[in-house]
C-alpha cells in the first residue's frame, strides 16, 4: 500500500513553515486532533494500523482500539515537533536526558564503527541532534522519499543541524560508502523495521512473520561494527533516548546469509519489549506483517 496522499513534499514544506512562524505548541494543538480525526474517518488506514499492533496485544481488538486512537494523536504531536526541528527551531527543551548513555560510550570505541539501530518508534529523528549536542557526528541512512524534491528537502533540514544523510534505498553501491565510514570509526544510524525490498529478511516479531532489514547484519559482517539498539519515545513533555544493551555477535560466525538472518532476528527480538511498552508510538501506516 502506498503512503498517504498527504505525505508530499509541498505539504511538508508548508507545515514546516507553519511550525516556524506559529511555534510547535500551536501547531501541536492543531496536529493532534487533526491526526485523530484522520484516524477516525479514514477507516482503511485505521484498520491497517490496528492490524499492525494486534500481534503485540495477543490479537485482542478491544484492547487495540484505544491504542490506535492514541497512536494517531501521538503521531500528530510527533509531526509538529519534527516540523519545528526541520524549520530550524531549537528543540533542546523537548529532548530529555538519555538513559544508559554509558552503553553508547562503551560501544563507541576508537577505530570501531558504531551502528545505531532503531525502529519507527517515537521521534527517531531526534537522536541526531541529541548526539550532535554531545559532540558526536552522525551519518543517517535513509530511503528516498516519494518525490526527489521531498528527499532533498529532508536532507537539507538535517544538514542545517550538521547531520549528514545518505540515501541508500535499493542501491547496493551506497553501502560501499557506509562500509568505508564504519571502518574509519563513524557513527551511523539505521532504521530496521521498514526495509527496502533488496535488504528485507524474514524474522519473527511477536510471533508473526515480519520483514526486517538485514543491512545491519551485512554491515557487521563487513566491518565488525558495534550494533547498538536505541529508541526515542515521547515521555512526559519531551523525548528521551534509551540506549538498549549492545547486540553481541561473533563476526566469524555470520558469513552465511542464514547466520545473518539469525542476527537480524536477535536485533528485532531486542526491540520487542520497547515496542510493546510504547505501542501507541510505533508508527506504521502501511501493512507490516508478511504473509509467510
Amino acid at each position: 500500500m502506498k503512503p498517504s496522499f498527504l505525505y508530499r513534499g509541498h505539504l511538508w514544506n508548508a507545515a514546516t513553515k507553519a511550525a516556524h512562524y506559529l511555534g510547535p505548541n500551536i501547531v501541536g494543538n492543531l496536529a493532534r486532533p487533526l491526526a485523530g480525526l484522520y484516524g477516525t474517518f479514514h477507516s482503511s488506514r485505521r484498520e491497517i494500523v490496528l492490524q499492525n499492533i494486534l500481534p503485540a496485544l495477543n490479537g485482542e481488538r478491544a484492547a487495540a482500539r484505544p491504542v490506535v486512537d492514541r497512536l494517531f494523536r501521538n503521531f500528530g504531536q510527533k509531526l509538529a515537533d519534527l516540523w519545528a526541528y526541520e524549520s530550524g527551531a531549537s528543540i533542546q527543551t523537548l529532548i530529555k536526558d538519555s538513559l544508559q548513555w554509558e552503553r553508547f560510550l562503551e560501544a563507541h570505541q576508537p577505530g570501531r564503527g558504531t551502528l545505531l539501530l532503531t525502529p519507527h518508534l517515537g521521534n527517531w529523528e531526534f537522536g541526531a541532534p541529541l548526539l550532535t549536542a554531545k559532540g558526536v557526528q552522525l551519518l543517517v541512512l535513509t530511503q528516498a522519499e516519494p518525490q526527489s524534491q521531498f528527499t532533498d528537502l529532508r536532507q537539507k533540514a538535517r544538514a542545517r543541524w550538521g547531520i549528514e544523510t545518505l540515501v541508500v534505498g535499493d542501491d547496493p553501491f551506497a553501502f560501499v560508502e557506509v562500509i568505508r565510514r564504519l571502518e574509519k570509526g563513524a557513527v551511523v544510524a539505521l532504521l530496521v523495521d521498514r526495509p527496502a525490498e533488496a535488504s528485507a529478511a524474514p524474522v519473527k516479531l511477536f510471533g508473526r512473520s515480519f520483514m526486517a532489514s538485514i543491512a545491519a547484519a551485512e554491515l557487521a559482517r563487513a566491518t565488525g561494527c558495534a550494533l547498538l539498539p536505541v529508541i526515542l519515545p515521547h515521555v512526559e513533555a519531551g523525548y528521551r533516548a534509551e540506549v538498549l544493551p549492545q547486540i553481541q555477535y561473533d563476526r566469524t560466525k555470520i558469513r552465511s546469509r542464514e547466520a545473518r538472518i539469525e542476527l537480524t532476528q536477535d536485533i528485532m527480538r531486542a526491540f520487542e519489549p520497547s515496542i510493546r511498552q510504547y505501542l501507541d508510538q510505533w508508527y506504521h501506516f502501511v501493512p507490516v506483517w508478511s504473509a509467510a
